[in-house]
């Protein structure tokens, strides 16, 4: 290489150097001065909410407008806007009507119609602040607006202003199968506006896509009442599973008979999580006229189900204990133990137990009964822990006379390694080893048969 051909690389690697350094220097006096810029639009934002105190008057608000520079009335409309999606009562109403009043609501409409994209994004989303009839108007126009942001800003402030005169322009979203919008967004937004009216939002079930029957019974599981039964009628023998299960969810806020019928067909859906939604509803219905159906779950091939069915009982009857015996006179293990399971963890056997010291005879009578059918059924394990760990001793000594009352032959080998564990209470070891020396001993082939 030779010697020009070096200089003239020397002289460009220096002048990349100096541009980058120059560069860089540009670029750190903006980032300073953009800094500086949003420290004092920071300061200034402190001192005009600092006379925004509570509670405001038109009056104030006017004199503090008229004193602002162009900046500040800009940073006194974003306050006031957070006022009115914030605060609640006379300062959330104070600040709508002031910025009704001064013309900033007006420009809003105005830009949700003409502005460019962001614009009309922006007037979209506090158009949904404050309530007016001119804007929800302005809102279900927009709509229809080809931008998405705007499209997300119209059903999120729809949704806010909870007003039915909404639903046209929620209705067209849902409708439009938009991507942009989560399905449930725009469900929660239509059971804001259709609180009341169901039934303006029941013709979303008999849409031609999938999409939009599913955000219609999503949202109709929220506010589902008498006037949309038609609609929720047609709607079990949908296609998609999705809205059958969702129109399960909507028919349990109806309690009437018809309803129960309906969710009697999808309790017997061939889709398992439809048949969760049904008896879910169900329970919450808390109809004893339902309870065939219920018990016909307690017995479903799907674990899922037969929870659902045995928390369904529960939501119906409270854990009572008659319940218990009926089950496993039926027969089928699989139901007796599912329906032990579930009620156990709201505490069914404590509550069960406690029953043996009541004041209420016909109380204290089941509760004995059922106890008999446990044993019967092979649950001493954790009638034996019951002995141990329930607060009251009285009711210790007696659930350890229903325990011998009807022996199992493994049932005194576990009442006797309670003696040695931390916790026995004297009272009930002494009334154990009594008993041991009373009965029987028992033989390896009793342990067997009892096994078996």
């Amino acid at each position: 290489m030779s010697g020009a051909s070096i200089d003239l690389l020397a002289q460009a690697v220096a002048f990349l150097a100096v541009f980058t350094l120059g560069i860089s220097v540009a670029v750190y006096l903006l980032m300073d001065l953009r800094h500086r810029q949003q420290l004092q639009r920071q300061a200034r934002r402190v001192t005009l909410a600092a006379h925004l105190i509570p509670p405001l008057t038109p009056q104030a608000l006017h004199t503090l407008w008229s004193r602002c520079n162009r900046a500040s009335r800009k940073i006194l409309e974003e306050i006031l806007t957070d006022r009115c999606r914030l605060a609640e009562g006379e300062e959330r109403s104070g600040a709508a009507q002031f910025l009704m009043g001064i013309g900033i609501y007006d420009r809003w409409l105005q830009e949700i119609r003409q502005g460019r994209k962001s614009r009309r994004a922006q007037a979209a989303r506090k158009l949904g602040y404050v309530h007016d009839r001119r804007g929800v108007e302005a809102l279900v126009a927009a709509a229809g607006d080809s931008y998405a942001l705007v499209r997300l800003a119209v059903a999120l402030s729809l949704g806010r202003l909870k007003d039915p005169a909404g639903l046209p322009g929620l209705i067209h979203l849902a409708q439009g199968r938009t991507k942009t919008i989560p399905d449930l967004t725009l469900a929660a937004a239509l059971a804001a506006c259709a609180e009341g009216c169901s039934s303006l939002i029941a013709g979303l079930l008999r849409a031609p896509h999938v999409q939009t029957r599913v955000i219609g019974a999503w949202a109709l599981s929220e506010v589902a009442d008498e006037t949309s039964l038609p609609a929720l009628s047609d709607a079990i023998r949908d296609p998609d599973p999705e809205v059958r299960a969702k129109v399960a969810r909507a028919l349990g806020r109806v309690p009437e008979e018809r309803s129960l019928n309906l969710l009697s067909a999808l309790a017997r859906d061939p889709v398992p999580f439809v048949r969760v939604r049904a008896l879910d509803a169900l329970g919450k219905q808390k109809s004893s006229a339902a309870e065939p159906l219920v018990l016909g779950g307690l017995d479903d091939h799907m674990p899922e189900v037969r929870n659902r069915a045995a928390a369904a009982l529960r939501q119906i009857y409270g854990m009572k204990a008659g319940l218990i015996a009926k089950v496993h006179a039926a027969g089928s293990r699989r139901s007796f133990n599912t329906l032990i399971s579930e009620w156990e963890r709201a505490g069914f056997l404590h509550t069960l137990v406690a029953g043996l010291i009541t004041r209420d005879w016909v109380r204290f009578v089941e509760t004995q009964e059922t106890i008999r059918v446990l044993i019967a059924a092979g649950m001493t394990q954790a009638l034996v822990n019951m002995v141990l760990v329930f607060p009251g001793v009285k009711v210790r000594l007696r659930l350890l006379r229903l325990l011998v009352a009807e022996p199992r032959a493994n049932v005194m080998a576990d009442l006797l390694a309670l003696i040695g564990r931390p916790g026995c209470d004297p009272r009930v070891a002494q009334a154990i080893r009594k008993v041991a020396v009373m009965s029987p001993p028992i033989s390896s082939a009793d342990i067997k048969s009892d096994t078996v």
